[in-house]
């Protein structure tokens, strides 16, 4: 019953402090203490900056449930820069709607202008009026059922606020693993010819669901892109030279039909570069299944096109309020990494973004990065994504 229920949740989508002071030392010539980079808008460097590898974070998000609700960051502020609506054109104020506490949360203040969700409308009594919300879990830390909060377009990211500080910490998670030569026929091209063609392919997440410049994110401010054009803008801007980016990732869409649609949707474009992200809608799949899919969708595309790179994206988790959605999206990623290691698939490279976001919640929640609420990334979020794979696929030089 539960498939059922994600499949049919799955095509509504469509329609409608890890820190602490280890690992990798900062390039402080990344982001000098003072030497701020654009924060009030959407600006591809500074999104694109890594969180694991800077000392200032930018317009990292979060989301108030209750009207003096204390949200957790990913580092300890050293400096608060700014604290903004979602869409960076509202500021607010330090001791009139916010205050920093002693253990480096941001408070938000009773009376304050900051939006936010009250309790009993985030952890609902009763299921929220769109029919989906229904399958959600009861939440935790009530003496009675409640049912988990649910929408979309800017549902959440309109309560939401970012937050721009600097901060002494050293990121303690996983830093994406540079495999820049599994995609180096991609690279030369790009140096040598100043052109290439990436096709990305996958779920909501990577058709840019819930981005806020995209459609499904309500084309509102800041107006994000979605994370793949996020990276093919960023490789355009580093080599000087023009990508086109092609996105054939549907809503609702899991690895099965990966498989059976790739010769149309993927090799029929003929490119230098695929990114594969599925995994989100395959809650039920075994990891044997699950890599048996992708391994033959990239024997396919490989057969047909022997010089196209290939980046196998893990996917992020959903929200874990939500059981009947959350599943075994989280161990797909050894599945990849086994596919990997093979010697006949040199050319793919495993972007690990289940590793970064399953380290980011270990100092965040689940509702500060979120578009949805339950499987889609915020712009916070999607902007990781990019950075996840542009490290992938071009290591450091990407910054």
């Amino acid at each position: 019953m539960k498939k059922g229920l994600r499949a049919a949740f799955a095509g509504l989508l469509c329609a409608i402090v890890l820190c602490g002071c280890v690992s990798a030392p900062h390039d402080d010539d990344l982001a000098e203490r003072g030497d701020w980079m654009p924060y009030d808008s959407y600006s591809l460097e500074t999104w694109l900056r890594p969180v694991w590898h800077t000392r200032e974070m930018y317009n990292e998000t979060v989301l108030f449930v209750g009207e003096e609700d204390e949200a957790p960051l990913l580092y300890r502020p050293a400096e608060i820069r700014s604290v903004r609506s979602y869409g960076l054109n509202v500021e607010y104020t330090e001791g009139k709607d916010y205050i920093l506490t002693e253990e480096g949360k941001i408070r938000r203040l009773r009376g304050s202008a900051i939006p936010y969700f009250e309790t009993d409308e985030y952890y609902r009594k009763e299921p929220d009026s769109v029919p989906v919300a229904v399958f959600g879990k009861y939440a935790a830390g009530f003496q009675e059922n409640r049912y988990i909060k649910y929408g979309e377009k800017d549902t959440f990211t309109s309560r939401q606020i970012a937050v721009t500080y600097a901060h002494d910490c050293v990121w303690e998670g996983s830093i994406p693993e540079d495999k820049s030569d599994r995609a180096g026929k991609f690279l030369k091209k790009l140096e040598g010819e100043k052109a290439a063609k990436i096709v990305f392919y996958g779920d909501s997440i990577t058709a840019g669901c819930n981005a806020s410049g995209t459609e499904y994110g309500g084309n509102t401010l800041p107006y994000t892109p979605s994370y793949a054009q996020m990276v093919a803008s960023s490789l355009e801007d580093k080599y000087a030279a023009k990508i086109e980016c092609v996105n054939t990732s549907l809503g609702g869409a899991n690895t099965e039909w990966g498989l059976e649609n790739v010769e149309k949707n993927v090799i029929s474009h003929a490119p230098d570069l695929v990114v594969i992200a599925f995994g989100m809608n395959d809650a039920d799949l075994t990891v044997a299944k699950y890599k048996r899919m992708i391994s033959e969708m990239i024997d396919k595309i490989h057969a047909a096109i022997p010089d196209c790179a290939v980046v196998a994206v893990a996917t992020s988790v959903p929200n874990n309020e939500t059981e009947w959605f959350y599943g075994n999206q989280k161990e797909y990623v050894a599945g990849l990494k086994a596919l990997e290691r093979e010697e006949k698939y040199d050319f793919v490279a495993v972007a690990d973004m289940t590793a970064m976001h399953l380290d980011l919640l270990k100092a965040k929640r689940f509702r500060d990065m979120t578009g949805n609420n339950v499987n889609h990334p915020n712009d916070f979020l999607a902007r990781v994504y990019a950075q996840v794979v542009l490290q992938t696929v071009a290591g450091d030089n990407y910054i």
